[in-house]
């Protein structure tokens, strides 16, 4: 079976690259199949449904599940990385030990195996350990505010999160924590104020404090305006060059 590397993708996310899977002919790639039995596959080349085969039975998934791009995908009852293994307590039983409290499998944020929720530990935005529980109900992306893009901040400084809800030190209040208690304004009328026509505080580019905003990344002077609306790094090139 041929050696692979794995590279990082955006977002936290990974594949593998297969060493010589295949040759690029006019802009797409034909896979080398004298040795996979056509089982190697993608747009890239980049799936071995070899890996998926067990060695002690010759069988996909060892015949208890579906192959994806080199993964099984098991059968109700059984897990493992090929399917191997059988659960030894009863289908209604994994689906009870899995059900949310809001009477979802994992909260639709995890994979049930054999009455354990494997919860989700990446996203597309490349969170990770971020979903916890044991149904995988707690979600703390929920305490993170519409800045955190420029900040590891939870509840945005200035709370505790607790399963996905912030818990604020005295002096601030808001769903987020992002209100201080001593601005005169109520948080829905800070929040008006920071957005303008935008539908996020600041542009999406800055905190909003009691009405105001604060552009991020702090000391970016390329990101300016009363709202944090202009940001003159959309005219640089790849380069760095501006209106090049």
């Amino acid at each position: 079976m041929p050696s692979h590397s794995e590279i990082r993708l955006k977002g936290g996310m990974s594949m593998k690259i297969l060493s010589h899977p295949g040759t690029c002919h006019c802009g797409r790639c034909k896979c080398d199949n004298l040795e996979g039995n056509g089982l190697i596959h993608g747009k890239y080349c980049e799936c071995d449904d070899r890996e998926c085969i067990d060695e002690e039975t010759g069988l996909m998934c060892t015949g208890h599940g579906m192959c994806y791009c080199g993964d099984c995908y098991c059968e109700a009852g059984w897990h493992g990385d090929k399917c191997e293994l059988q659960c030894d307590i009863a289908p209604w039983e994994i689906k009870k030990k899995c059900t949310s409290p809001s009477g979802k499998i994992c909260s639709n944020r995890g994979t049930c195996v054999c009455g354990e929720c494997i919860c989700h530990d990446v996203d597309p935005t490349g969170d990770w350990g971020d979903i916890h529980g044991d149904t995988c109900e707690c979600d703390e992306r929920n305490c993170k505010a519409a800045y955190d893009r420029y900040s590891d901040d939870f509840c945005s400084g200035h709370g505790q999160c607790n399963c996905g809800r912030c818990d604020c030190k005295t002096g601030w209040t808001g769903k987020k924590c992002e209100h201080p208690t001593s601005c005169p304004i109520s948080p829905e009328e800070s929040l008006r104020k920071c957005q303008g026509d935008s539908h996020l505080p600041c542009s999406g580019r800055g905190k909003c404090e009691c009405g105001r905003c604060t552009c991020f990344p702090p000391g970016e002077s390329k990101i300016y305006g009363k709202l944090c609306e202009c940001d003159d790094r959309q005219c640089e090139d790849n380069d760095g060059n501006v209106c090049n």
